[in-house]
């Protein structure tokens, strides 16, 4: 009998325990979009399986909590974005609000940020329902991929 107490004391020890363990659960950290603020040098650009020269990229993307300014050698582009921290990879939602020819286009894509990098792939096709799964451009898709680096006068309090 002593046995089957000792047993029936562990196995009430590992469920009450457990419980606590199932209590300390953390929540993941919710994501700061005012970490992505301020300029951003395009350092790799593979759009359609194919790189790209980054001097296509003028001048460092322009990023706020809600809005990027992108300016390319074909013109400037604006967009509005949404993020979706829970995703994993996380999330976003783009949408072209300039210029006028391309506004209220939109692209699903994914997003990484690791401290001064960011990594941002995305399908450019405004039919496609997908959304990448991984940070990379493959030949014959529509998916551009694309890493940032913080520009050197922004990194002070980031």
């Amino acid at each position: 009998m002593t046995r089957f107490h000792g047993l029936m004391a562990a196995v009430l020890a590992v469920a009450v325990g457990g419980g606590a363990f199932a209590e300390d659960k953390k929540e993941p950290a919710k994501f700061d979009a005012s970490k992505l603020e301020g300029k951003w040098m395009t350092t790799e650009f593979v759009k359609y399986g194919e790189k790209v020269d980054t001097k296509e990229m003028k001048d460092p993307a322009v990023f706020t909590k809600d809005a990027i300014k992108l300016k390319t050698s074909v013109g400037e582009f604006e967009f509005k974005y949404t993020v979706d921290a829970k995703a994993d990879p996380m999330a976003i939602d783009l949408e072209i609000t300039a210029p006028e020819g391309f506004k209220g286009a939109k692209a699903k894509g994914i997003i990484k940020l690791d401290g001064d990098k960011m990594m941002l792939t995305y399908d450019s096709d405004p039919e496609s329902k997908a959304r990448p799964a991984k940070f990379e451009s493959k030949k014959d898709s529509k998916v551009m991929s694309l890493v940032f680096t913080r520009a050197k006068d922004e990194k002070k309090d980031k």
